[in-house]
């Protein structure tokens, strides 16, 4: 059995989890951590909402609980098998802790993936990356 990749971070930010939750569901947020489409309209994310980046990575919001879990999967189209044959996922967890929120990100499995350690690699950079900017967004805006 391969051995597992998957990215787990955690991070601590000093704001409620209802300013997090935003800074991970609208756009013009989403776009100060993380790429967008050019042609990504500015409505907030929500279940079923599909981000696609025509003909090469899709990610589709596969479960959405408000102020509580976010989960993308993910599908690049130089994949051998079909989406259904995967799940590959960012998943955000965000729990109310000490006058805060503690915000936990997934990222993976690509252990059945050929290249999944390039991903994992990947990925580590991006979750350091991406919750740093979280925590700042989200503890400095109004």
């Amino acid at each position: 059995m391969a051995q597992e990749l998957t990215v787990s971070k955690d991070i601590f930010i000093e704001a409620p989890v209802g300013k997090v939750w935003e800074v991970l569901i609208a756009p013009k947020y989403i776009r100060q951590w993380d790429d967008l489409p050019q042609d990504f309209e500015d409505y907030y994310l929500e279940y079923g909402k599909v981000i696609d980046w025509s003909g090469m990575t899709r990610l589709t919001v596969t479960a959405y609980e408000p102020q509580e879990l976010l989960v993308f999967s993910l599908y690049v189209s130089k994949w051998e098998q079909p989406p259904s044959h995967y799940d590959i996922a960012y998943r955000y967890r965000l729990e109310e802790q000490d006058g805060g929120t503690l915000l936990k990100l997934e990222i993976g499995d690509f252990a059945e993936l050929p290249d999944g350690r390039d991903y994992y690699t990947s990925s580590e950079e991006f979750a350091a990356t991406a919750l740093g900017k979280i925590k700042n967004l989200s503890e400095n805006r109004v």
